[in-house]
């Protein structure tokens, strides 16, 4: 595959119609027509459905959309890097996050490095663990904060001085908000909302321990905004990380911490042997 052709199938996805992405790459409609064509057999499946005034990704063309969107932006990060003036700070930093208090370190860091670096942009990414990792593995993001990650020897890392702790958050007057500390005890039977990734490690269940077989685990959320709207809504209480949804008087919610404590340790991490582009270089040195 070639990255002009990767983009000549982005422009279609994005355009909808095979003469106005001709028209927005400069080329004529029977050239693209042609080298979508090429694309498809040189994969052997079909990537774009064609109807009588559009088109439209298929399955697997939209699993490609996906990977040529970081494909192309990630050549075209290693050509901007490439031309830039090595005397000169400037440039880019990616860094891949879960939802964390520590991206506020994470934050002042940035804002007293570009005051030395106004010419270096920053670019965040949220998501969980699994999206944040795939992205640090395929080099789509420079650095990755990640809580609690079980692999993270796998990877250079420092060590955030802060902690987040586990909680429920409940609506406003919730009889559970009486109580200063949850315990496993006072969740048994009720419906719950656990972060995916920790419900899948188990680490929902080793906290609940005798009554986790009690546990009603209604739904899973990777980031907490949406968990947010379901106790919102009475769907049930979420096991999430403190300080994160805006909570007390006025807010519709409230948050108790969990007891025993379940905290998280956080990591910003890279890639072992990583060779850093001077602005995530620096960035780096920055933290130590």
């Amino acid at each position: 595959m070639e990255l002009r052709v990767l983009r000549y199938f982005l422009a279609v996805c994005q355009e909808g119609t095979m003469s106005k992405a001709a028209d927005v790459l400069h080329v004529t409609q029977p050239t693209l027509s042609r080298q979508i064509a090429d694309l498809e057999r040189e994969l052997g499946c079909e990537l774009l459905e064609r109807h009588s005034r559009s088109v439209t990704p298929t399955e697997r063309g939209l699993y490609l959309r996906r990977r040529a969107e970081e494909l192309v932006g990630l050549a075209d990060q290693t050509v901007a890097d490439l031309a830039r003036n090595e005397d000169i700070v400037e440039g880019d930093v990616w860094i891949g996050a879960g939802e964390s208090e520590a991206m506020r370190v994470i934050a002042d860091r940035i804002r007293a490095f570009r005051e030395l670096y106004p010419r270096v942009h920053f670019h965040i990414h949220s998501g969980d663990a699994a999206d944040v990792v795939e992205r640090l593995e395929h080099g789509t993001v420079d650095f990755a904060v990640l809580m609690s990650y079980p692999e993270i020897d796998h990877y250079d890392h420092v060590r955030l001085a802060p902690t987040d702790a586990w909680g429920v958050l409940m609506p406003e007057g919730d009889p559970l908000a009486q109580k200063e500390t949850v315990s496993p005890a006072d969740l048994a039977g009720l419906p719950l909302i656990a972060s995916e990734q920790a419900h899948a490690a188990g680490a929902c269940a080793a906290w609940l321990g005798e009554y986790a077989a009690d546990a009603d685990i209604v739904a899973t959320y990777n980031l907490l905004f949406n968990a947010e709207m379901l106790v919102r809504e009475h769907v049930g209480y979420a096991l999430c990380l403190d300080r994160i949804a805006t909570t007390g008087r006025g807010t519709g919610l409230e948050f108790r911490l969990l007891y025993p404590p379940a905290v998280v340790t956080i990591d910003f991490a890279w890639k072992r042997g990583q060779v850093f582009s001077p602005a995530p270089k620096r960035f780096l040195e920055s933290l130590a």
